[in-house]
């Protein structure tokens, strides 16, 4: 089976054919429907194209299959591919965006470059909240001080103490969902 830009092509030229035999658009809509049948380009495309060549009166057909310098139509060359695996490699937690910047390349285009590289964001996985050597020096710390205050305050220091519910309190800011998202290789677990 033709691909749809070949199969567009080929009515493209037909469009032009009968364009130049005088036939009217509505007319060529329904010989194209009746070839190509749901892959046939619709009617206002039809009256585009014979409008276009009227206008023009050669053969743009011919024009199209020109090369063309400039930039290659993918980003994803085994080059690119290579750096963006590297630069991923060294920082799980680099946005597409700032991918985009460093290959100098658009935003799209890192994401064709992540997808053949087979690379998903996953969050970063949940840790149980356990406290560090220096967390529990300072638990220590508050906790000697409070059991001198109440040592030479006596029953005074205790009417001054407010509880309530356990409380953790967080003397950093602790990150949000979306900024602990990590690429992960489809291979790694």
């Amino acid at each position: 089976m033709a691909s749809v830009n070949d199969s567009r092509y080929k009515q493209r030229a037909v469009i032009e054919f009968l364009v130049a035999e005088k036939e009217t658009v509505v007319n060529i809509h329904k010989r194209l429907c009746a070839v190509y049948g749901s892959c046939a380009v619709d009617r206002s495309t039809v009256g585009r194209g014979a409008k276009r060549v009227k206008a023009s009166g050669s053969e743009e057909t011919e024009l199209r299959d020109l090369p063309r310098s400039g930039r290659p139509a993918t980003a994803t060359t085994p080059d690119m591919l290579n750096r963006a695996d590297a630069i991923i490699r060294e920082d799980r937690r680099i946005t597409p965006r700032q991918l985009a910047q460093q290959l100098s390349v658009r935003n799209g285009s890192v994401i064709a470059i992540i997808q053949a590289l087979a690379y998903s964001k996953v969050c970063a996985r949940w840790v149980p909240r356990s406290l560090t050597a220096d967390h529990r020096i300072q638990r220590k710390t508050i906790s000697s001080e409070l059991l001198e205050r109440f040592d030479a305050e006596g029953e005074v220091f205790l009417s001054g103490i407010i509880t309530g519910d356990e409380t953790w309190i967080h003397h950093f800011e602790s990150e949000t969902k979306r900024q602990s998202m990590e690429w992960h290789h489809e291979t790694c677990i």
